[in-house]
């Protein structure tokens, strides 16, 4: 996962028999590694120990926190509210990364437009 600790260890008896007995249909390493689903390195790390404490302590449902997602509409409507000079900034950026507000046109620095989106191709292009 290339954290830093290194390889892990968590004894199966030093769990309650509570959870014990759920670990033998469900699997210590499915429960713990379901903790790092989505993460990697030291926050990987973090999230299967932060499971681990909550299972010795007896409580199946202890859970890492989420990794927050972004969703492409919430960038669209926040590029909307953007400055022009803020638009101009951000288009290039989006459109590398496949976000393509529809009809969105901005003035550059070199005073030249960028579509994000060119409504017959719906490929950014300079006009």
């Amino acid at each position: 996962m290339g954290g830093e600790k290194g390889e892990m260890d968590f004894p199966f008896a030093s769990y309650p028999a509570d959870v014990q007995t759920k670990f033998g249909p469900f699997g210590q390493g499915h429960k713990l590694g379901d903790a790092a689903a989505g993460r990697s390195g030291s926050d990987a790390e973090e999230a299967i120990i932060k499971v681990n404490a909550g299972l010795l302590n007896g409580d199946w449902s202890t859970r890492a926190p989420a990794v927050p997602k972004v969703k492409v509409s919430d960038i669209i409507a926040n590029f909307a509210n953007l400055s022009a000079k803020e638009k101009a900034t951000a288009a290039p950026l989006l459109a590398a990364l496949g976000i393509r507000p529809a009809s969105v046109a901005v003035r550059t620095s070199q005073g030249r437009f960028l579509w994000l989106s060119c409504p017959h191709t719906g490929v950014p292009q300079a006009l």
